[in-house]
């Protein structure tokens, strides 16, 4: 590889957030304040995060793995099993649709060019494990017309702090970015990414 994994990390943290919401022209934007009860209807992220999950499980597909860490990459074809362990991560309880819309701040971006509905949810607790979840959609047409979704979580544990930042690419893929960040070391990045539509670009 060219670059550090930490590099990759910091450079990919700069794609990944800003790939649900990297707009050149937005339209409007649209800020929704804290609810007293959950009766905005806030994207059901949860709902379709299993949906995913689910047509995976149901659709013979070859599915490959790959860990990198320190500049080197593993790859190997996994099994429906591992795949629902390893898909588990996304599945957070903050997504639920009370909690989500509770403890979070949804903001919305149309891009004119692409088409694409961009909402933001923002955790308004700084301490709560999750902080940031980004929808691209195309308005109007469902969940099933969901192109991506980017969750960002931070947990400290002890005198690390692990920082998450997750993709789930629609009908394709997803990636994990791990960074595990001791107080007074370098972190130590891995990355997890698992391809089931070979068509996607790795």
């Amino acid at each position: 590889m060219k670059h550090s994994l930490p590099a990759l990390f910091a450079t990919a943290s700069l794609i990944l957030s800003g790939a649900c919401g990297n707009h050149s022209q937005p339209s409007e934007t649209v800020t929704t304040p804290k609810p007293d009860s959950a009766s905005t209807h806030f994207f059901p992220v949860a709902d379709w995060l299993r949906a995913e999950i689910s047509y995976v499980d149901s659709t013979p597909l070859a599915m490959l793995k790959y860990n990198t860490e320190k500049d080197h990459t593993d790859s190997t074809f996994i099994r429906p099993d591992e795949f629902n362990r390893l898909a588990s991560v996304f599945l957070l309880p903050a997504l639920a649709a009370d909690s989500l819309e509770k403890n979070f701040e949804e903001n919305s971006f149309f891009d004119k060019t692409t088409g694409y509905l961009t909402l933001t949810y923002t955790a308004h607790n700084k301490q709560l494990p999750l902080q940031r979840v980004d929808v691209l959609a195309l308005p109007g047409q469902g969940p099933g017309k969901v192109k991506s979704v980017y969750l960002e979580t931070h947990a400290p544990a002890g005198d690390t702090l692990e920082t998450k930042k997750m993709f789930w690419s629609a009908r394709q893929s997803f990636l994990v970015l791990t960074s595990l960040q001791p107080r007074g070391k370098a972190p130590v990045v891995r990355q997890l990414k698992v391809i089931w539509d070979q068509d996607a670009t790795e």
